[in-house]
């Protein structure tokens, strides 16, 4: 086969390789009681706790017009920067 009949794409297949390898890293995991578990998911518990009491103290100040919408976001919200605050 000719390097002028094949695709464009697969003329640089090798530049892609890199970036299915950046996933293989060790996953940060903590030992608890024996098992382990992976920091997002104690990122999340703790990030759903945090909501929880954040908007008890805002629901005293304002009012939540739409908690459907709230309550996922702050979890999230929590989470993501408590992801990026320890496990950066």
């Amino acid at each position: 086969m000719n390097i002028k009949q094949t695709p464009r794409l697969l003329r640089g297949e090798w530049l892609l390789v890199p970036l299915l390898l950046t996933g293989c890293a060790r996953a940060p995991s903590f030992d608890i009681l024996g098992s382990f578990f992976p920091a997002w998911l104690l990122c999340v518990v703790v990030a759903i706790l945090l909501s929880v009491v954040s908007l008890r103290v805002l629901g005293r100040y304002i009012v939540i017009v739409w908690p459907v919408a709230v309550y996922p976001s702050l979890a999230a919200l929590f989470t993501f920067a408590l992801w990026l605050a320890l496990f950066r």
